[in-house]
């Protein structure tokens, strides 16, 4: 099975963009799929915005997703509206006093439980959050503009998406709330979840995906 792995606009290598919604990022990954992969049914998935970004793009063209993998979502609907203030104040932060200031505000905020357990749930936590900061002042202010003008697709369109479907998930986070990954299951007909109470937990969702991947027809 090959296996495409890139960085989401306004990330990584890829170029700067000012809209940096998961719509528009769940395009981008369909037209990353026609380009390299056209004609081949795929398996989409992501943490975090990228598995926002998968379900968009499985609703773009359902027919041509076998099945979807679904980690750690963000928040959404009526708690995600909740969050937009302080992505509001972060940005004017990093606009008006730069990353430094920013990434100074970001470290006074505690750090979701699950990374602190251990050795390697701390780094795990620390390459997040090196690359976050290393974005530059432009692409860090797009992101956050892009999480401002973003929510999961309605539920009534998630509905529609009948292809399997692996939620991972774990406790005590804030920004990626369990109650996201359920909600998902109870609106996806094929999904089914793993839950993550520890990093030991954690450790076992690569098992879980390969699990997965070997059952699907």
């Amino acid at each position: 099975m090959p296996v495409v792995r890139y960085d989401a606009r306004g990330h990584g290598r890829s170029d700067a963009s000012e809209a940096c919604t998961w719509q528009a990022m769940g395009s981008d990954l369909r037209t990353m799929h026609e380009t390299m992969l056209p004609g081949r049914p795929v398996v989409l998935g992501g943490t975090s915005m990228g598995s926002a970004a998968s379900l968009y793009a499985a609703l773009e063209a359902p027919e041509k997703v076998a099945a979807l993998i679904i980690a750690t979502p963000p928040t959404c609907y009526e708690t995600r509206r909740k969050f937009v203030p302080l992505y509001e104040q972060s940005l004017q932060l990093a606009q008006g006093q730069g990353l430094k200031a920013a990434k100074k505000a970001a470290a006074s905020k505690a750090r979701p439980p699950i990374f602190l357990e251990t050795d390697a749930g701390r780094a795990s936590f620390d390459i997040g959050w090196r690359a976050k900061f290393a974005m530059g002042q432009r692409r860090y202010c797009a992101a956050l503009r892009g999480a401002i003008d973003s929510d999961l697709p309605p539920p009534s369109a998630i509905k529609r998406l009948t292809m399997p479907v692996l939620v991972l998930a774990w406790k005590s986070d804030a920004q990626h709330p369990l109650e996201s990954a359920e909600l998902l299951c109870d609106l996806l007909p094929q999904a089914q979840s793993r839950v993550a109470s520890c990093w030991a937990d954690v450790e076992k969702f690569p098992g879980y995906m390969r699990q997965f991947l070997q059952s699907l027809p």
